[in-house]
């Protein structure tokens, strides 16, 4: 029995949804699992350009944290209020947003650091992750284009895929980052001991050594501390 062009287009999303998926688990971090994602998403989605835009701690902005098309340089800068334009919008309103022509869109928001003015259709869907949004996903495309359905559910499927294993890598940079501090912290303690002890000074001019060494020495505080401990134990 032959397929028709629908089952045809519906059996190769299924497949590109698979790739995107395991793409993505095999990831080993934040920066590249977002890279997989835009990248791969743009393949699927045949677009010009894919960005992710995640919540900063505020809450208030998305930040550009991810792209295939726009300004790389934008990346970590280029960002948008809750709301704002229609990736701003998508994530606002928890629900997928597409115009064929974005800059004639009410809720259009050009942000020139991106240099996005070479695109014309946009399709922005919402990062939910446990009901939560923290972020939103866009394509984009430099022909205009509609979006049909079945697009925007392929889009909005990816999205469900990827909030989750974003909002995973972002608890486990968020926690190696907080361990990363604590034993900084133990580190810096104990090296303070040291010099109070071998220079007979108290803890605060301890500390503000350690601080002008890394300084002078262009390294991180750990860094000092743990050149100090070694000079001890030895």
């Amino acid at each position: 029995m032959t397929m028709t062009d629908t089952e045809k287009k519906l059996r190769a999303q299924i497949a590109a949804l698979r790739e995107i998926t395991r793409a993505i688990s095999a990831a080993y971090s934040l920066e590249q699992i977002l890279a997989l994602i835009t990248r791969k998403t743009a393949h699927v989605m045949r677009a010009d350009s894919c960005s992710i835009y995640l919540l900063d701690d505020g809450g208030k902005f998305l930040v550009l944290k991810a792209t295939t098309g726009l300004a790389t340089e934008a990346v970590g800068h280029a960002r948008l209020k809750i709301g704002e334009g229609l990736t701003g919008h998508a994530a606002k309103t928890g629900k997928p947003v597409a115009a064929s022509q974005a800059s004639r869109d009410p809720h259009f928001k050009y942000l020139p650091e991106t240099k996005e003015q070479m695109f014309q259709s946009l399709l922005a869907v919402p990062l939910i992750a446990r009901g939560k949004v923290i972020g939103a996903l866009n394509v984009q495309t430099r022909e205009g284009r509609e979006y049909p359905p079945d697009e925007i559910e392929l889009l909005s499927i990816i999205a469900d895929v990827a909030a989750g294993e974003l909002e995973k890598a972002l608890l486990y940079e968020e926690i190696g980052g907080l361990k990363e501090a604590l034993e900084t912290r133990k580190l810096v303690e104990r090296a303070k001991g040291f010099l109070m002890k071998r220079y007979t000074i108290n803890e605060q001019d301890a500390f503000a050594r350690i601080q002008l060494q890394a300084r002078n020495a262009r390294k991180s505080m750990r860094e000092i501390a743990e050149a100090i401990i070694l000079v001890e134990d030895v």
